[in-house]
């Protein structure tokens, strides 16, 4: 019972309007797996479906304070030099490349010192005071689990491109001389268009069809896909969380999107 009470104050949620997934998890005790997804109804807004999703997760209790891990799944971020990371100016930043969504939301960011890179992204205010009621919250942005995944699971390369499924949302990271050179995102309505910007950004990079590597993560969007890439791109390789980390119940359990279980697992 102890151990289960202690499994249970560190909650992680990944945001998206494809869905809620809510997942607690301690890695030295493996089979403590306990995840819940909640499909969000269109008529609601994002901190509604919030709140009805917590009231229905079997594991969250509304009267308990949780140290809380977010991922908020977005197309709209931007990169800065870790330099030049100031708290009070995120807004300027944001407010620059998205200057119409800049007044609905609360502005976060992770700071990625071994990539030299801080990640800004939004969170929707009404959606950021309820989640604040959780307890301790620390956001997440999809890019900067990925960036952070690299780094930690060095591939022995210093040029090539991982492209991220999840839903109808595809990021992009290219590296050269492993350094970040891209990262970006982009809502695909089909397949053809998820194919048609991966090779646009491969070759406006400059990667070569027969000698660097194409990595692919997420979803069935990858299945999908691998094939029609693969008649342009020599060398494509899936990721799979049950490659990346000691095999548990978390990443051998289907549905849980690849960043949460990086997330989790990472850490």
């Amino acid at each position: 019972m102890a151990k289960d009470n202690i499994q249970n104050k560190t909650l992680s949620i990944r945001i998206s309007t494809d869905g809620f997934c809510f997942c607690s998890y301690t890695s030295s005790l493996p089979d403590s797996l306990k995840y819940f997804f909640y499909k969000p109804e269109k008529s609601l807004t994002l901190a509604m479906n919030l709140q009805k999703g917590v009231e229905l997760c079997p594991f969250v209790s509304k009267d308990e304070k949780y140290e809380v891990k977010v991922i908020v799944e977005s197309e709209e971020f931007t990169t800065i030099p870790v330099e030049f990371d100031d708290r009070q100016s995120y807004k300027a930043y944001f407010r620059l490349c998205f200057p119409k969504n800049e007044a609905r939301v609360e502005i976060v960011a992770n700071k990625l010192n071994a990539q030299g890179l801080t990640v800004i992204f939004p969170v929707e205010k009404s959606l950021y005071e309820r989640l604040q009621q959780l307890g301790d919250v620390t956001y997440y942005s999809t890019p900067s689990i990925l960036l952070g995944l690299m780094d930690s699971k060095p591939v022995g390369e210093e040029n090539y491109m991982l492209a991220y499924f999840q839903g109808g949302l595809v990021f992009y990271i290219s590296m050269k001389e492993d350094k970040m050179s891209l990262v970006n995102a982009f809502r695909c309505e089909s397949g053809v268009d998820s194919v048609y910007y991966l090779l646009s950004i491969w070759k406006e990079q400059g990667l070569s069809q027969e000698e660097n590597t194409l990595y692919l993560c997420g979803d069935k969007g990858v299945e999908q896909n691998m094939m029609t890439i693969g008649r342009f791109i020599k060398k494509c390789k899936r990721l799979n969380a049950n490659e990346l980390f000691p095999l548990t119940l978390l990443n051998r359990m289907d549905g849980i999107p690849f960043d949460l279980q990086s997330l989790i697992l990472c850490e």
